[in-house]
């Protein structure tokens, strides 16, 4: 059984690898239940990065700097088994 710190580390290790994110923030922590194994759900916050020549990516880095994804650990291995978008709620 892994706990939570260790779930965190390995959401944080796979958005490196996978997403080359240099420095993502922490948002969530749930447990839940993925084609049946329990598991730690990890919001991490991504900074987007955005081109300076492309006025749509600009105009974008503004309403928004972060994408969220969902990494899911296996609770009891500690395996990696999926990312997944993260809409933000907004009021």
């Amino acid at each position: 059984m892994i706990d939570v710190r260790q779930a965190v580390q390995i959401a944080k290790a796979k958005a490196t690898e996978m997403l080359f994110a240099t420095s993502p923030s922490l948002e969530e922590i749930e447990r839940e239940s993925y084609k049946d194994r329990d598991v730690w759900s990890i919001t991490l916050g991504i900074p987007r990065q955005f081109n300076d020549q492309d006025p749509l990516g600009q105009l974008s880095a503004l309403s928004e700097d972060k994408q969220y994804k969902r990494f899911l650990i296996d609770a009891e291995t500690g395996e990696f088994l999926a990312m997944k978008l993260r809409e933000a709620a907004y009021r």
